[in-house]
């Protein structure tokens, strides 16, 4: 068995191949990470904080992206390197992409029905994205910007402003 060095890792975060560990990389804790943060600096610069909507908000995101994008992308031409079946990172996609959905679903009809369109860019963003629908279009520069940055900060903001 060689020994498997920081060199031969498809990403400074990934451990090595196999298991849980899988299971880890392929949730590419940093970029969840920021993701999340920008959920909560937009929940924090509304003119409310609810502590249950900014959690429900992050278990969204989580899902949807920190899971569901993430799976979608390893999927998608395995640049990770992970051993996970296809049909175990469908079955990881599927699921988590219907929590994400069913989060934002119980907070437009909690809440707001002004969700509703958040919940759909969302889940649409992560396909198109992921999946490079629409020759790859989605999956650009500016894209990555808007989506995971701008995106998930605005949805917090406005979850917590209503």
């Amino acid at each position: 068995m060689t020994a498997f060095t920081p060199l031969d890792r498809p990403a400074f975060y990934a451990l090595r191949p196999g298991g849980w560990r899988d299971l880890v990389t392929v949730l590419h804790p940093p970029y969840t990470a920021w993701n999340l943060a920008n959920v909560a600096i937009g929940a924090a610069v509304a003119p409310h904080l609810y502590g249950g909507r900014l959690l429900a908000t992050l278990g969204a995101f989580l899902l949807g992206v920190g899971v569901c994008a993430h799976v979608l992308d390893e999927l998608n031409g395995r640049p990770l390197g992970t051993r996970l079946s296809t049909r175990t990172l469908v079955a990881m996609a599927a699921v988590s992409l219907a929590g994400a959905v069913a989060i934002g679903v119980v907070g437009g009809v909690t809440i707001s029905l002004t969700l509703i369109p958040f919940v759909a860019a969302g889940a649409f963003i992560v396909l198109a994205y992921n999946l490079e629908w629409f020759g790859g279009r989605f999956h650009t520069a500016f894209w990555l910007a808007a989506s995971w940055g701008a995106f998930p900060a605005f949805t917090g903001y406005w979850v917590n402003a209503l």
